[in-house]
């Protein structure tokens, strides 16, 4: 993979050719100097009133060697960030993402304190307009994660129960491919039920995004558990993961509930396993 010291370097000379734009912050882990190892890719903010005129872009990228695969990302969807991002992946294998953003992107954390990404660690490699100069200092914090309200988590549980009642449908019908959309949909929010548990329990720990380092968070039973709640593309083996996910779902969320003070649907466990068995045939 490219030299990510050789690639920072080009991309700091590359900015003298940018106009209009001013600052570099590098976020990520490299910017913590944590969890970095030779597959780490780098994450570039370019910040600036001339950054409006690279999007959509890859003339300007010319400089960093050959681009394997650029993705651009309009991002400014809900949990996106608001401002664009190129993703490259260069011809060596090392992937960069750079954001694009106008100076207010700095104004608004100077003003409002830092969001996640900086709160995790971030280092201003060239500031031209001395806009970082406010910045909170990094201290590569845990972001705050607030418990879900009764309403949210209520919610989670009804999109759980209802993906698994629409799976062994699917299943029935020996549509393999909607069966892993669907499962992927209650893995989404088994992690997310993962993740309140370990909230509720220590307000402290870091769950990361993504179900990154989930082997480091969550308790060695429960991911031990995980091996069975994962399924093939045979039917056979994806009802048996089904069961498993559904055990594994009343269990935490029953733990959750009771930590919080929460109402549960637990009531749904023995229904909703009764209605599989029926469509399922046994």
């Amino acid at each position: 993979m490219e030299n990510p010291e050789e690639l920072l370097a080009t991309l700091l000379a590359l900015v003298g050719d940018l106009p209009g734009v001013e600052t570099v912050v590098l976020t990520g882990s490299r910017a913590r100097d944590s969890r970095v190892d030779e597959y780490s890719d780098l994450d570039i903010e370019l910040i600036g009133p001339g950054t409006a005129e690279l999007i959509g872009r890859e003339d300007w990228l010319a400089p960093l060697g050959e681009i394997l695969v650029a993705l651009h990302l309009a991002n400014g969807g809900p949990g996106e960030p608001e401002y664009p991002t190129v993703l490259l992946v260069l011809a060596g294998g090392r992937k960069i993402d750079i954001t694009l953003a106008p100076v207010r992107r700095l104004r608004d954390l100077i003003a409002h304190g830092l969001d996640d990404t900086y709160l995790r660690g971030y280092r201003i490699l060239h500031d031209e307009g001395g806009h970082g100069a406010g910045l909170a200092p990094s201290r590569a914090g845990i972001p705050r994660r607030t418990p879900p309200t009764a309403a949210e988590f209520d919610r989670a549980q009804a999109e759980f129960w209802f993906e698994a009642t629409q799976l062994p449908i699917y299943l029935a019908r020996g549509d393999m491919w909607p069966v892993q959309l669907r499962d992927a949909e209650m893995k989404a929010r088994l992690l997310e039920m993962f993740e309140w548990r370990a909230l509720a329990a220590d307000p402290g720990v870091d769950v990361w995004h993504d179900g990154h380092h989930l082997h480091e968070w969550l308790p060695a039973t429960l991911y031990s558990d995980l091996w069975e709640a994962h399924a093939g593309f045979r039917a056979a083996d994806a009802l048996r993961a089904l069961r498993v996910t559904v055990d594994l779902y009343a269990e935490v969320s029953a733990e959750v509930g009771a930590a919080l003070g929460l109402p549960t649907r637990a009531a749904l466990r023995p229904r909703v396993l009764r209605h599989i068995a029926a469509v399922a045939g046994r």
